[in-house]
């Protein structure tokens, strides 16, 4: 029983039951043997240096028809909603890093490219006098393809 001082003196410590401090938050409590890991600074290097291919949710809806699995299946083995991957697969929503990892080893696709390998187009930059370049000039703007 942990008693404040002026109660302390009142009973008598039984043996066997060493004194111990306690821990003065729930992150500075550690296992007996584990060392204390520092928190994290930045990203993993795999992750600062990869980036999702542009053309991921057609890689994907390819690669799952390909191996004939629902969406339904591809959502259970990735242990992932079924609206989750349809949105993945509509371009609606970008894969967090566990899913991508998940996604390219059940499709054996590849989904990330290091920066140096994703080409992004460089806008034509419109000389227009003395003003510089307008948000117009450096904005890629993408358009819905329609579908005929």
């Amino acid at each position: 029983m942990v008693v404040c001082s002026q109660c302390a003196g009142l009973g008598t410590a039984l043996p066997g039951f060493p004194e111990r401090r306690r821990p003065r938050s729930p992150a500075m409590s550690t296992m007996p043997g584990r060392p204390v890991r520092p928190p994290i600074m930045s990203l993993p290097k795999s992750v600062e240096e990869s980036e999702l291919l542009e053309e991921y949710p057609r890689i994907i809806k390819n690669a799952r028809e390909k191996m004939s699995l629902s969406q339904q299946d591809l959502a259970f083995k990735a242990r992932e909603k079924i609206t989750v991957i349809q949105k993945i697969e509509l371009g609606k929503m970008l894969p967090t890093m566990r899913l991508t990892r998940e996604l390219e080893h059940i499709l054996r696709v590849t989904l990330l490219a290091p920066k140096e390998q994703v080409e992004l187009p460089n806008p034509p930059v419109r000389q227009s006098g003395d003003v510089g370049p307008t948000l117009g000039d450096i904005a890629l703007i993408r358009h819905k393809e329609s579908n005929k």
